[in-house]
């Protein structure tokens, strides 16, 4: 220990794992250093883990960031001496990152560095030789790659711990390849504080952009910082995003906040194919989906002539929306087939739940920002969240039926977690409990959304309450109607939404999630849903104390879905959110309400009608899987619609991933119950009991 090791905040331990005290007196600029250097793991109020990688020393040297000067800081901030094994560990880091680049020059790529025996070395490897157009000559400094092996040469210099930058000196590009963007940010538009931390960390040189990726919560503005790089290198420009939806907010947002013509500005979906004109001389804009770009089969003519387009020219920025989505086996491709000299990534979520999340520093590049999110709530920039579970004990018809598909041999495996699955979901005393919160904050003039992963209980839900529903087959047109009604009118203030609306669906005015149904343990799922109202509210005179935005989850007790909803909290609690966990009995006068699952004729009906859906296979999400293909199915409307115009569901989504965690190490949420189900549970009578699963 150092003698003056309470006035320091930090703890570092010899694996690289840092424990920071936020109550210490400089506390934002600690927590500015470590983000820089480090991964975050874990932030809850007090006590903050952070994990600095190879990785994590690689985006910070790409930063600017000098070794020695790291070793000093983190000595001069630790409690305890800090380990010389882990400190040499970052000297022999620091001798080979940042040195390596690729260069897109001329349409061709080129691996480049001043340093040319580390050069030689890298290409003496058999998998980057196999990647180069020539062999490398004694001495020289630069080598030809082939373009069409860019992918493999990233990925056998990351296996080597030899990751290349991708930088971009816009300014000197070529005019006849690469002409300036006509394109500026209007006087009107203020770029915030961390917005401009974020595109300082991409332009930290004059007139260089590095390629990286910018983490930043839900509502916090990304899609601002995406289109104020664009402004920046003036040069072509290429988005790419997950849905139609998200990228005609793309269009409007670039038209709302930059002076660029309307005719510089494409989507390419599968309703919207416009080529682009003069293309070798015209600068522009180009908005599409990861479907579009990454679809393997067969095309039209027209869309196969604009992705000759896009694929042809030379692009001085790839905007990546939803980065971690690019890992997915069908989109990876996405980013080396495109002639980008720079890619930015977007996300509120960094996480995934398999492995290749760590694919996104050899695909995009380092991660150069991210944004604390208690932070950026504390100072207005967020809204307050309060966070809400609500466990419902199953219907004694629904659990007899789920306890008989566990132990039934009639029941094949594969359907037996459908079914059981489809039974937590649809469980009367849940959606009785989602119709009181639906009418209790209606009452208060809140704005609703009420998620659900299975596609049958949205619309049976929705139409026996006259709302309106999205889900992948509502078509693109009447999708933004009913996002405008919602957004707009007074008389629309609840509506359903299938996965679709998980990401990059704009919806300022929603203060109010109601979740029924999700992807059995994804995290990213659960902070993307929360991300759909955490832009900044006002704080109003009913909004009961300091919370202005309310997230529920609503779960079976006694089932698995116990469990999944565990995990899906796990990312929640590492960012600062705190779950209250309430039971259904104690919502106030919840069964003096006429609600529409109440009577037992109509839970019985439905248990029959769950059965038949698993049956015909109508309880899964098969609509959703449109995503993956080039264009979503031809839009249908159901023939029996709701009482209330019927609502229609998104288009494409990246594939789901894997329910298994490769998490190994052990973290100060896993010793503190954060991850085994210890909560607070609120009873009537306003005592707290602690209780543990």
């Amino acid at each position: 220990m150092q003698p003056d090791h309470d006035r320091r905040p930090l703890w570092v331990c010899e694996n690289g794992r840092i424990i920071f005290e936020t109550f210490h007196p400089q506390a934002a600029q600690v927590a500015d250093f470590l983000i820089a250097v480090s991964e975050p793991v874990s932030r809850p109020q007090i006590v903050h883990e952070y994990q600095i990688t190879a990785l994590s020393l690689n985006a910070a040297i790409a930063n600017g960031i000098d070794v020695e000067q790291i070793i000093k800081v983190l000595r001069k901030l630790s409690k305890n001496l800090v380990d010389e094994n882990f400190l040499e560990f970052i000297r022999e880091k620091g001798k080979s990152t940042g040195k390596l680049r690729l260069i897109l020059r001329d349409g061709r790529h080129f691996l480049e560095s001043e340093d040319a025996p580390l050069l030689r070395h890298l290409c003496s490897n058999a998998d980057v030789a196999a990647c180069l157009v020539e062999e490398l000559a004694q001495e020289s400094h630069v080598v030809e790659v082939d373009s069409m092996k860019v992918e493999k040469l990233k990925l056998a210099a990351h296996q080597l711990t030899l990751p290349l930058l991708q930088e971009y000196e816009f300014r000197r590009d070529r005019e006849d390849t690469n002409p300036q963007l006509a394109a500026v940010l209007r006087p009107t538009v203020n770029l915030r504080p961390y917005q401009q931390r974020a595109l300082s960390k991409m332009f930290s040189v004059d007139d260089v952009a590095k390629s990286g990726i910018v983490v930043l919560p839900c509502g916090a503005g990304k899609t601002l910082v995406g289109i104020a790089a664009c402004c920046r290198v003036g040069r072509r420009a290429l988005v790419l995003t997950t849905t139609a939806v998200a990228v005609d907010q793309w269009r409007r947002q670039i038209q709302l906040y930059t002076s660029l013509p309307p005719e510089d500005v494409y989507t390419l979906t599968a309703e919207q194919k416009r080529p682009i004109e003069d293309a070798d001389r015209r600068a522009c804009i180009v908005i599409s989906t990861y479907s579009m770009l990454g679809f393997t089969g067969r095309r039209g003519g027209d869309t196969q002539f604009i992705l000759d387009q896009l694929q042809q020219l030379e692009w001085g920025l790839l905007v990546v929306d939803e980065v971690q989505v690019m890992p997915a086996r069908t989109f990876r491709t996405v980013a080396t087939m495109i002639k980008s000299h720079c890619c930015l990534g977007l996300t509120a979520t960094l996480v995934r739940e398999d492995d290749l999340i760590q694919d996104l520093h050899w695909l995009i590049g380092p991660k150069l920002y991210e944004a604390n999110w208690q932070q950026l709530q504390d100072e207005g920039y967020l809204a307050r969240v309060r966070c809400i579970e609500v466990w419902c004990d199953m219907s004694t018809e629904f659990f007899t039926e789920y306890l008989q598909a566990a132990d039934s041999p009639d029941v094949p495996g594969s359907m037996r977690a459908t079914l059981q699955r489809a039974l937590w979901t649809c469980n009367p005393n849940k959606l009785k409990t989602c119709e009181y919160l639906i009418r209790f904050h209606e009452q208060r003039g809140d704005k609703i959304i009420v998620f659900s992963d299975n596609i049958f209980i949205l619309k049976d839900f929705a139409r026996r309450l006259g709302r309106y529903y999205i889900c992948g087959s509502v078509d693109m047109r009447e999708r933004m109607q009913i996002l405008s009604e919602f957004q707009e009118s007074s008389a629309c203030n609840t509506i359903f939404l299938s996965k679709v609306g998980d990401n990059a669906i704009d919806l300022p005015v929603a203060n109010v999630i109601v979740q029924i149904s999700s992807h059995y343990g994804s995290r990213r799922q659960e902070a993307q849903r929360l991300g759909r109202i955490l832009r900044p509210k006002p704080q109003t005179s009913n909004s009961g104390g300091k919370f202005n935005a309310y997230f529920y989850s609503v779960v079976s007790r006694d089932t698995q879905e116990l469990y999944h909803a565990n995990r899906r909290q796990q990312f929640l609690v590492e960012q600062g959110y705190n779950y209250q966990v309430v039971r259904d009995h104690n919502v106030t006068r919840l069964e003096e309400q006429n609600l529409a699952y109440s009577s037992r004729d109509v839970q019985l009906q439905l248990l029959k009608q769950v059965l038949e859906s698993v049956r015909r296979g109508e309880a899964e999400e098969a609509e959703e899987d449109c995503s993956l293909q080039e264009a979503p199915a031809p839009a249908s409307r159901n023939s029996a619609a709701p009482p209330a115009p019927p609502t229609r569901d998104g288009e494409e989504r990246a594939p789901e991933r894997s329910q298994t965690s490769s998490e190994q190490k052990v973290s100060l949420a896993s010793l503190s119950g954060g991850l085994d189900g210890s909560y607070s549970v609120a009873s009537s009578a306003r005592k707290k009991v602690k209780l543990s699963q």
